[in-house]
């Protein structure tokens, strides 16, 4: 299976830590589908600084594709990071998204039609592409925690769709399963914190309890989960062994530090 993750990318600067990890929901997702078994490519934008830099080194360290890497003149996005002490609660200092907003032209577009599934999200800004990149190839699409109103004019173009809802009662996943079933998504995902997920491929729902464990850093496991899982649905695993194998590696990544390691010293001064 060839996997694509388009759109953002960012550095995580953990203000205590002084350390720097590479990040992004696009970056993370191909990076998961690549441990996953997928041969997996990033398509987007980096800058000419060290956190450019790490962004590239650690792909590449990772065996990602980056055939439609662009790099700008100037900063790489960042996002300051405030963590407690057990990982598991964290505060967001300054933003910024440097050179990561771009427009695929027609060469990425002719590039994604080589892939069985491309994934990009609500951050990456790409929403009025899709209809480019569905007449070309299926799309994954992470909402994160927008609402449904947002959604309704995304979900028709996707094949599998995932959304953030660490709060949510059984009436708010219902009506969630409800929209992107009546849309026509094959897979849905339904991330609940340190609960588990909700998950429902072609119908069938269950839900996947969280796996206990001693985390280190929570960021990014909801990621890892929606790319294992994706990966081992569309490959044919069945929706409960795909599910369970999901929580298991993203208990793994909560043993990581960031979303996927590779981290490095920050030796400038962070902004809070």
């Amino acid at each position: 299976m060839r996997v694509c993750g388009v759109g953002d990318n960012v550095v995580d600067r953990y203000f205590n830590q002084r350390l720097m990890f590479p990040g992004g929901n696009a970056v993370n997702f191909a990076v998961h589908a690549r441990r996953s078994g997928a041969h997996a490519a990033y398509l987007g934008v980096i800058g000419t600084d060290a956190d450019g830099d790490l962004i590239r080194s650690s792909l590449q360290a990772e065996g990602i594709e980056l055939e439609r890497l662009r790099v700008e003149e100037g900063p790489n996005a960042f996002a300051t990071v405030h963590m407690d002490d057990n990982g598991n609660n964290r505060r967001w200092g300054l933003c910024e998204k440097g050179v990561s907003m771009f427009r695929l032209d027609s060469a990425d577009l002719d590039y994604l039609a080589g892939f069985d599934l491309v994934h990009t999200g609500e951050t990456s800004r790409l929403d009025s592409q899709l209809p480019d990149i569905r007449e070309r190839t299926a799309i994954s699409f992470d909402f994160s925690e927008r609402n449904l109103e947002y959604a309704a004019g995304v979900l028709p173009y996707l094949r599998a769709a995932a959304f953030s809802r660490g709060s949510a009662g059984d009436d708010e996943v219902g009506r969630v399963l409800d929209a992107a079933q009546s849309a026509g998504v094959e897979l849905v995902t339904i991330t609940q914190g340190a609960r588990g997920a909700t998950v429902c491929h072609k119908g069938e729902i269950l839900f996947a309890p969280a796996v206990p464990v001693e985390a280190v850093d929570t960021l990014g496991a909801g990621d890892a989960f929606v790319s294992r899982l994706a990966y081992r649905v569309l490959t044919g695993v069945s929706l409960a062994e795909a599910a369970s194998d999901a929580a298991q590696y993203s208990a793994l990544i909560c043993g990581t530090r960031g979303a996927f390691g590779h981290a490095r010293p920050i030796t400038r001064e962070i902004p809070s």
